[in-house]
């Protein structure tokens, strides 16, 4: 599966929706071992949210996005394979997230990875709280959590939140 929503692969209402039900229908295709999640072009694996939908504060649209974003990569976490994010470049927030919910990581040296939502007032929301610390630990969670430090793919190898660049 590629992630393809130019310029930063973001993730919207449309893509999440098409990401759970792609997992659903890979489940019940008996012929269908492994995933792998790739993002188009060189720069981006997936920037997260479209900032563009939070632009007015709705908070009904921030609940709604909130769900969406958990029931989608809830699904790709319990996908019935392997699953496999190719990193081809930055991973930011709902990016990041969309990887962690993977069985495996794999991350081009021009990779880049953060949780940056708290410096725009958001919070992960979609198991990156929960996934995070239990693949690099409780100190480099909080700070890619609550300082939104971004690491790159020699840290990512380092701290164990990839297996491999």
């Amino acid at each position: 599966m590629t992630i393809d929503n130019p310029p930063a692969n973001t993730w919207n209402h449309a893509s999440l929706s098409a990401l759970k039900q792609l997992v659903a229908d890979l489940n019940a295709d008996r012929d269908i071992y492994a995933l792998v999640i790739t993002g188009q072009g060189e720069k981006f694996f997936s920037a997260g949210a479209d900032l563009n939908m939070f632009a007015n504060g709705d908070k009904k649209v921030a609940t709604e996005m909130t769900m969406l974003f958990g029931e989608a990569f809830e699904a790709l976490s319990a996908f019935r394979g392997v699953s496999i994010a190719a990193v081809n470049g930055y991973a930011m927030g709902g990016g990041l997230e969309c990887a962690l919910a993977c069985d495996i990581r794999i991350a081009e040296e021009q990779a880049q990875m953060a949780l940056p939502e708290a410096s725009v007032g958001l919070l992960p929301c979609a198991g990156g709280t929960q996934n995070l610390p239990w693949l690099v630990g409780e100190g480099w969670a909080k700070r890619m959590i609550l300082c939104g430090e971004r690491v790159n793919a020699a840290t990512a190898e380092r701290i164990g939140l990839v297996e491999q660049v």
